[in-house]
C-alpha cells in the first residue's frame, strides 16, 4: 500500500509538472487595451511592438487577435477583427494582417514614437469610434511600449506630433499556405485592389497568368452561316466605319477605356467579324472565278477572230 501511495504521489507531480508546462507560454496575454479615450472623430494606431531601427534588437513579437466593438440599443453596429503575425529581432523585421471588419480595414503601419520604431495597426477610422475598445489575445513581447493606442488626428486636427511622427505603410512580407483539398470562398475575391468592380465576384488590379482559361458561353455566333442570315453590305460597313471610327458591335476605344472589355462578349463579336469575313471572302473568290473565265473567254474568242 505505501508502495502504491508513492507511486500516486510521483504520478500526480508529474501530472502538475506537465500542466505547468503547457500552460506557460512565454509572452502569452489577454490584455484590454482601452478605448482611444477622445470619442468620436478620431484617427488612431496601435502600437504592436518595437522594430528593427539600425540596432539590433532583441525579441519582439505580437502574435494574436485584436477586436473592437461598437453597439449597444442607441448607437449603431461595428466589428473589427484583426489577426496578426508580427515580430522583429535581430536585424529583421517580419509581419502580416488578417483584417475582418464591418467597414473599414485594418492596415499595418510603420512609425517612430518617443525615439523608438514601431510595427503598428492604423484602426479602421468611422465617425464613430469603437466605444468597448479594442482587446487583445496572444503572444505579446517588446523592449518598448506594448499594444498602446496612440492617437495622431482628433476631429480633423492632428494631435500628438511632438511624440508620433514617421506614419508609414508597410508592406507584408510573409506568406501563406492553406493546404486543403479544396478552399471555398462563398463571395467576392479582390486581388491587388479593396474597390470592386461592379458586381463580379474576381477583381484583380494587375496581371494575370494561367495555362487555360474556360468561359461558358451561350449564343455563339455559328447563325452567321444559316442560309437567311443577311450579308453584310460593304457599301453601309464603309459608311458606319467612316461615321464610328470602329466595327458594328464592336466597343469603341472610349468605351473599353471606360468600362473594360468583356472578353466573352468581345471573342463573340469578334467571332462573328470573322465569320461575316469569310462569307465575304468566298463571295468575292466566287466573282474573281467567273471574271478570270469571262477574261479567258473573251481572250481565246479575240484569238479565234
Amino acid at each position: 500500500m505505501r508502495k502504491f501511495f508513492l507511486l500516486f504521489i510521483c504520478c500526480a507531480g508529474f501530472i502538475d509538472l506537465s500542466a505547468q508546462t503547457l500552460t506557460e507560454s512565454k509572452g502569452y496575454q489577454v490584455i484590454d487595451i482601452g478605448n482611444n479615450s477622445q470619442g468620436d472623430y478620431t484617427y488612431s494606431l496601435i502600437l504592436l511592438h518595437e522594430i528593427y531601427n539600425g540596432t539590433l534588437l532583441d525579441f519582439n513579437n505580437v502574435v494574436g487577435t485584436l477586436t473592437a466593438f461598437r453597439g449597444n440599443s442607441v448607437s449603431f453596429n461595428r466589428m473589427s477583427v484583426a489577426t496578426i503575425s508580427s515580430m522583429s529581432a535581430y536585424g529583421g523585421v517580419s509581419a502580416t494582417l488578417q483584417s475582418s471588419t464591418t467597414d473599414n480595414h485594418w492596415k499595418l503601419k510603420t512609425c517612430i514614437y518617443q525615439g523608438k520604431k514601431y510595427m503598428a495597426l492604423d484602426v479602421p477610422y468611422s465617425p464613430a469610434f469603437h466605444d468597448y475598445g479594442y482587446q487583445f489575445a496572444g503572444w505579446v513581447n517588446s523592449t518598448g511600449e506594448k499594444l498602446k493606442c496612440v492617437n495622431y488626428r482628433v476631429n480633423g486636427q492632428p494631435v500628438n506630433q511632438s511624440i508620433l511622427t514617421d506614419i508609414q505603410d508597410y508592406n507584408p512580407n510573409m506568406s501563406q499556405v492553406n493546404n486543403v483539398s479544396q478552399l471555398s470562398l462563398l463571395g467576392r475575391l479582390n486581388l491587388g485592389t479593396e474597390s470592386p468592380f461592379q458586381d463580379y465576384l474576381l477583381n484583380v488590379k494587375g496581371k494575370i497568368h494561367a495555362q487555360a482559361i474556360k468561359v461558358e458561353l451561350e449564343n455563339f455566333p455559328d447563325y452567321v452561316f444559316d442560309d437567311n442570315y443577311p450579308r453584310v453590305n460593304l457599301v453601309e460597313l464603309e459608311d458606319y466605319i467612316r461615321k464610328n471610327k470602329h466595327l458594328p458591335e464592336i466597343p469603341s476605344a472610349a468605351q473599353v477605356e471606360k468600362d473594360g472589355i468583356d472578353l466573352g462578349k468581345l471573342n463573340m463579336g469578334l467571332l462573328k467579324k470573322i465569320e461575316e469575313l469569310t462569307l465575304l471572302l468566298i463571295e468575292q473568290n466566287k466573282r474573281l472565278d467567273q471574271q478570270d473565265q469571262a477574261i479567258k473567254a473573251l481572250s481565246k474568242k479575240n484569238k479565234i477572230d
